[in-house]
């Protein structure tokens, strides 16, 4: 066994006192570079008698001491460095999963305000249709709410019911819905042109 045999040995030897994922892999080490040397348990168990019995200030035992902990500094900064890198890499895939997912909800966000917003008939003040005055409109359905306003989240006005005879002034589209404005009673208001026949 030459010297720098020795010194590796040594070096593995010593990572046996290591943390237990250290000191697993030191192990493994160990055996495998025991067989290739043709050294047996034995053997192994001879030199650590032996060096137990040598005085501390041996220099081959001082050189071999160093050699390890120069080993083991090099094998916590190589660990240091892979938890590292593999820190970076589990941060950059999780920020590139959630800048895909914020992407694809700015652009279905942005089809559908175009989708919606970009409607050729958006409002009812954009495109209406005057009547002549007295167009008669009957309601056709068993219920057809009034609204104040051409949108069904604005304030009800009445309700009508099927037979009922309205006047209608003039007919507004507004979000692709179109609605009949119409008299009855002295006051105004919308119903969806749907729920009327014109007469």
């Amino acid at each position: 066994m030459n010297e720098d045999e020795a010194e590796r040995l040594a070096s593995r030897v010593a990572l046996l006192a290591s943390d237990s994922g250290e000191a697993e892999a030191a192990g493994r080490a160990v055996g495998q570079l025991a067989v290739r040397m043709g050294l047996t348990g034995g053997d192994l168990r001879d030199i650590v008698m032996r060096g137990t019995a040598q005085s501390s200030d041996n220099r081959a035992l001082e050189d071999a001491y160093r050699a390890m902990r120069r080993e083991r500094d090099k094998l916590l900064l190589e660990g240091a460095g892979l938890r590292q890198a593999l820190t970076k890499a589990r941060a950059s895939a999780q920020m590139g999963r959630l800048l895909g997912i914020l992407g694809l909800v700015v652009a279905i966000a942005g089809a559908a305000y175009v989708w919606l917003g970009s409607s050729p008939t958006p409002s009812g003040a954009s495109i209406t249709s005057d009547l002549a005055s007295g167009v008669v409109g009957l309601v056709h359905v068993d219920s057809a709410l009034v609204y104040a306003r051409a949108d069904r989240s604005a304030a009800l006005v009445m309700a009508l019911h099927s037979g009922d005879r309205v006047i209608v002034r003039r007919m507004v589209w507004n979000r692709l819905v179109q609605w009949a404005e119409i008299e009855v009673g002295g006051q105004v208001g919308y119903v969806p042109a749907a729920d009327l026949h014109l007469m």
